[in-house]
C-alpha cells in the first residue's frame, strides 16, 4: 500500500530541521500520535546528517476492532528517520523513514523531503507499507494505514504548535 503526505510549514527551513532535530519535538510529535510513553535518541553526524529514533508505546484502539484479537493491549512502534546532510545550496533536506509496530506483520519504510519554500517549507513523505500475512496482508495493510495516514496530520498539527511556540 502506498502512502503520501504533502505539508507546509510557515517557518524557515533551517528552523524546521531544527524542530526534526529536536529530542523534545519527537517526544511532543509521539504524544500528539497517541503514544502513552516514548524514548528517544538522537544521533548527528560529521556531515551535518542526523538520525532520530522514536521507541513508542501505542494503546490496541488505535487498530480496528477486528485486529484487536492479534495483539496485545499496547503496541510498540519503533520509528525512525535518517537525514541527510543539507544540499550544497542549503535550499532541501532529504531523509528516509522506517516503522516497525514490534510483534506485528507489517512495517513501512519511504522517503521524507523538506524544501524552502518562500518563507515557509514545504513537507513530503511518500512510502510503502507492507504486511506480510498469507490471505489477509491486504486487509492489515489497509489498517495499519488507516492508523499512519490518521496520526499524520495529529503530528503535522503538533509540528505546526511547536514552531509557533519557539519561534
Amino acid at each position: 500500500m502506498r502512502i503520501t503526505h504533502q505539508h507546509r510549514f510557515s517557518a524557515p527551513l533551517e528552523q524546521v530541521v531544527a524542530m526534526f532535530h529536536d529530542e523534545s519535538y519527537a517526544r511532543e510529535r509521539a504524544l500528539a500520535a497517541g503514544a502513552t510513553d516514548a524514548d528517544i535518541a538522537v544521533d548527528d553526524f560529521d556531515d551535518g546528517a542526523f538520525s532520530v529514533a522514536v521507541r513508542r508505546t501505542v494503546p490496541s484502539a488505535s487498530i480496528p476492532s477486528e485486529f484487536r484479537s492479534f495483539i496485545s493491549s499496547e503496541l510498540v512502534v519503533r520509528y525512525t528517520e535518517a537525514w541527510g546532510a543539507p544540499t550544497s545550496d542549503e535550499s532541501t533536506r532529504e531523509g528516509t523513514f522506517a516503522v516497525e509496530i514490534l510483534g506485528a506483520p507489517g512495517h513501512a519504510r519511504g522517503s521524507l523531503v523538506l524544501k524552502a519554500d518562500g518563507a515557509g517549507t514545504a513537507f513530503g513523505i511518500a512510502g510503502d507499507l507492507q504486511a506480510n500475512v498469507p490471505l489477509v496482508g491486504g486487509i492489515v495493510e489497509q489498517a495499519i494505514g488507516g492508523a499512519i495516514t490518521k496520526s499524520l496530520p495529529l503530528e503535522l498539527a503538533a509540528a505546526d504548535a511547536w514552531l509557533v511556540a519557539h519561534s
